[in-house]
C-alpha cells in the first residue's frame, strides 16, 4: 500500500490534525498564556456550539453534513467531532500546565497522532492493541523527539513517557485521544518533573 491509499477524507482528517500545530507554536513562539486561554477558549466555544446546532437545530445538522460530513468517523455520526475534542484538549493543557509542558503535550498531538495514521494506515501490518505496530512506532518516535527537544528530564524518564503515552493512544479505553494525548502527556511531564 501506499499514501494514495489513504482514503480522501482520511487525508483531509490528518491535515486539519496537523495543522493544529499551529496553536503550540504560536503559543511557544508568539502570545502569552492568557492571550491563548481565550483565543483557544473561543474556537472551542465555536466547535461546542456547532456541535449543539448539529444535534439539536435540524437545519442546523442539514448544513453541518454538507460542509463536513465527508471528514466525519462514523463513531462521530452520534458524538463530539475530533477537532471539537482538539480544542477543549488545547484549552484544558494551556490551563492547566506551564508553557514548556503544554507546547510538547499539544506537538504530541498535533505531529505524533498525524504520523501514526499516516504510516498505519498504509504500511500497518501487524496488528498492537487498537492499532498497528507500524503506526505505533511511528507515534513512538516522533513523541521521543518532540520530548527530547523540548523537555530537560533524563531520556530513560522521556522514553517511559513516550512509551505510556503510545500505549495510550494505541488503546484509548473509551476516551477520544484528541483529549488524551495532550492531557496525559502534559500531565506525565509534570508529575516527572515534581518528582
Amino acid at each position: 500500500m501506499a499514501l494514495k491509499d489513504i482514503r480522501q477524507n482520511e487525508l483531509v482528517r490528518k491535515a486539519i490534525h496537523l495543522s493544529s500545530a499551529l496553536i503550540p507554536i504560536l503559543y511557544w513562539q508568539v502570545f502569552d498564556r492568557n492571550w491563548m486561554i481565550k483565543g483557544v477558549s473561543l474556537i472551542a466555544l465555536g466547535f461546542l456550539l456547532a456541535e449543539y446546532i448539529r444535534f439539536h437545530i435540524p437545519s442546523g445538522s442539514k448544513y453541518f453534513h454538507i460542509l463536513f460530513g465527508s471528514a466525519l468517523r462514523e463513531h462521530e455520526q452520534s458524538k463530539l467531532t475530533g477537532a471539537t475534542y482538539v480544542f477543549t484538549g488545547a484549552v484544558l493543557s494551556i490551563f492547566l500546565f506551564p508553557k514548556e509542558i503544554a507546547v510538547p503535550a499539544l506537538l504530541v498531538l498535533s505531529i505524533s497522532d498525524t504520523l501514526a495514521a499516516l504510516v498505519g494506515i498504509p504500511f500497518g501490518k501487524h496488528r498492537f492493541l487498537k492499532k498497528s505496530v507500524e503506526g505505533s512506532f511511528a507515534f513512538l518516535a516522533s513523541t521521543l523527539t518532540i520530548l527530547i527537544y523540548f523537555s530537560p528530564l533524563p531520556l530513560g524518564i522521556l522514553v517511559l513517557i513516550a512509551v505510556l503515552v503510545t500505549l495510550s493512544e494505541a488503546y484509548p479505553m473509551g476516551l477520544d485521544d484528541n483529549f488524551l494525548i495532550p492531557t496525559l502527556t502534559g500531565s506525565l511531564l509534570l508529575i516527572f518533573g515534581i518528582l
